[in-house]
């Protein structure tokens, strides 16, 4: 009888914990609004924006323009901005009440795919070339066709255009070139 009851325990302890598992579809995304980039440096803040309007909080790129560089006049002019506050950057997502995980590696296309489907949650990537050039965007979505994995991204570049755009999960762990993936930044929230 004691036995019978712990395998009808241990039984229903194993039903819950599979019901609670979130197995990812083919095909999966986050709403996320497209911002271009408001000068030719600003992808950080474009994507900081990007990735905080997803969790309800409003800021503007010229705003974090000031905050990042300590100016009061980089909100002059409608996009694109003035020189003087065209400067790169990196996303300032403690600054606008996110927590977040970073990661210096890709991650894997099992994490990407439960970020964006069972988190419900976009992430922020960087790549580039060291010493020359980075960029930073949205991942917002993938999809899976034939044995092929691409990622959706919403790319803040060109300056006042932005585009949404696919990548192979190969060229996000890897980009083209002699640039390198630099950052993925996951596991957002609401401070």
């Amino acid at each position: 009888m004691k036995h019978k009851w712990m395998f009808k325990s241990l039984g229903f302890l194993v039903i819950v914990y599979l019901s609670g598992c979130c197995k990812p579809e083919l095909i999966g995304s986050v709403p996320n609004m497209l911002r271009p980039q408001q000068t030719n440096n600003w992808c950080w803040a474009a994507t900081t924006q990007m990735l905080a309007q997803h969790f309800g909080i409003s800021i503007n790129q010229c705003d974090l323009a000031n905050h990042r560089f300590g100016r009061t006049d980089c909100c002059t002019g409608d996009c694109p901005k003035t020189d003087s506050c065209n400067r790169p950057g990196w996303p300032e997502l403690d600054y606008v009440g996110l927590s977040f995980k970073e990661s210096n590696t890709a991650l894997s296309w099992e994490d990407l795919q439960r970020q964006i489907y069972c988190s419900k949650k976009p992430m922020g990537y960087a790549y580039g070339t060291p010493g020359v050039v980075g960029h930073v965007l949205v991942i917002k979505g993938y999809v899976t066709v034939g044995n092929t994995h691409y990622l959706v991204l919403n790319d803040p570049w060109s300056p006042c255009n932005g585009s949404e755009r696919l990548i192979t999960y190969a060229e996000y762990a890897d980009p083209a070139g002699t640039a390198t993936h630099w950052d993925t930044f996951y596991d957002l929230a609401k401070k």
